[in-house]
């Protein structure tokens, strides 16, 4: 019933309203290397933020579309990152080891803290981020991020003209 709820949600929203974040809020990030890492080094460049985790099937299931859209996008200048919110970051280096997961991916080192800063309600959440680290919009549930609609969808909102300079 939960992933039913997910997929009858809106394809992409704005970020609008009271309660969506306005920019990227300061998150504590490891790599899955475990060297620290800042929100301020994702500011620069347009990215797609995946917020996800081993645990949710859904997450599971869309990440290597997430990785062929982050190949597709990098001649874009687009940059596609995952954001786990698991507690174990052994899981999260086994999965992208085994599903040959090479996009960036960092881990919050407070999953429950960064669900709330993020505004995530549900899994998996992925916000479009504009090189100021402006949330231009959002998707809440899987889809299937390498088809062409997706593709043009990501292009438009964050390459549109004045979206994403500083």
């Amino acid at each position: 019933m939960f992933s039913t709820l997910l997929l009858s949600l809106p394809q992409a929203t704005r970020a609008a309203g009271k309660d969506a974040i306005a920019t990227l809020p300061a998150i504590a990030m490891v790599t899955l290397h475990g060297s620290s890492l800042s929100i301020a080094e994702w500011v620069g460049k347009p990215t797609v933020v995946n917020i996800w985790a081993t645990w949710c099937p859904p997450c599971r299931t869309e990440m290597p579309s997430l990785q062929r859209l982050s190949e597709m996008l990098e001649p874009s200048g687009i940059r596609v990152t995952a954001l786990s919110v698991d507690n174990d970051q052994n899981l999260v280096r086994e999965f992208a080891l085994k599903y040959g997961i090479k996009l960036p991916i960092a881990i919050a080192t407070s999953p429950s803290q960064a669900m709330t800063s993020l505004g995530a309600m549900a899994l998996p959440l992925t916000l479009y981020v504009g090189a100021d680290g402006r949330i231009l919009g959002q998707h809440l549930g899987q889809r299937d991020w390498a088809s062409d609609t997706v593709m043009q969808e990501v292009k438009q909102i964050l390459l549109a003209p004045g979206r994403s300079k500083h």
